[in-house]
């Protein structure tokens, strides 16, 4: 274990931070920092995205709960048909080239980032209230999480802003980090089958001087965000996500293709 990878403690806080005050995960900003600055199999670094992403949010679960932030018939809801689809996804990785992966995430992001950023500038109609619970949403959204670390919390958060249940944005983000942390853990435990521990325990050096400055800023920046949301342009904070995952994505693409 060596101290080279000192750089990503200010990186955790601040990733952590940009995910809980957006309610998306961690992951799409943690797997290309991995991808680009950590010599890792990229199966590892996906499972790595989950685990670093199990203590940022673990904290903000915590910073959620202290402030009544969570609006649990939601979570109950959304955790039906995201955890079983997640199951599903994770085990499937082992059989998925990871070039294909790979791009499969960054095609992902780059398609949701421009999604969102027209969303974001174009004047929108004023949404009704509802009280539906899309579950093939979340469907969708459990398997993606599964099989490439992302794309649970942008695809339900969406359907989550105007449930009548919700008393406050801040609950749909609280709510949108409770379901992630969960699902996370599904994910990450369901890819631990023999051949990847074995990968796992071969790499376990770095891991351990990735985790020794990843894990300790993750649970800073999860305490941090919670409180952002609470006085957050949410429009403005949705437009600057959207541009980060377009160029991430583009970086991602980039890389490829070299």
């Amino acid at each position: 274990m060596d101290l080279i990878y000192w750089y990503l403690f200010p990186i955790g806080i601040v990733i952590s931070i940009l995910s809980m005050s957006s309610g998306i995960s961690g992951a799409n900003f943690w797997i290309p920092v991995y991808l680009f600055f950590i010599e890792l199999n990229p199966k590892i670094v996906f499972w790595l995205a989950l685990l670093t992403m199990l203590f940022g949010f673990g904290s903000g679960v915590i910073r959620n709960i202290h402030q009544e932030t969570v609006n649990w018939y939601i979570v109950k809801q959304y955790l039906i048909p995201t955890v079983p689809a997640a199951v599903v996804g994770s085990f499937l990785t082992s059989y998925v080239n990871e070039k294909v992966l790979i791009f499969i995430f960054s095609s992902f992001i780059f398609i949701y980032g421009t999604y969102q950023l027209i969303v974001s500038i174009t004047i929108q109609k004023a949404k009704v209230k509802h009280r539906k619970i899309f579950w093939e949403v979340g469907i969708i959204a459990g398997f993606l999480k599964g099989l490439i670390a992302t794309g649970l919390g942008k695809l339900i958060v969406p359907g989550m802003w105007n449930h009548e249940k919700i008393k406050h944005p801040s609950e749909v983000i609280g709510s949108a980090v409770v379901i992630i942390f969960i699902v996370n853990i599904v994910a990450a435990l369901t890819r631990m089958n023999p051949v990847f521990v074995n990968e796992l325990i071969d790499n376990r050096t770095v891991l351990m001087s990735v985790l020794i400055f990843v894990l300790p800023s993750v649970v800073i920046g999860g305490q941090i965000g919670p409180q952002i949301i609470r006085n957050a342009d949410v429009n403005r904070l949705k437009i600057f996500i959207s541009l980060t995952l377009i160029f991430i994505s583009v970086l991602i693409f980039s890389r490829l293709l070299a």
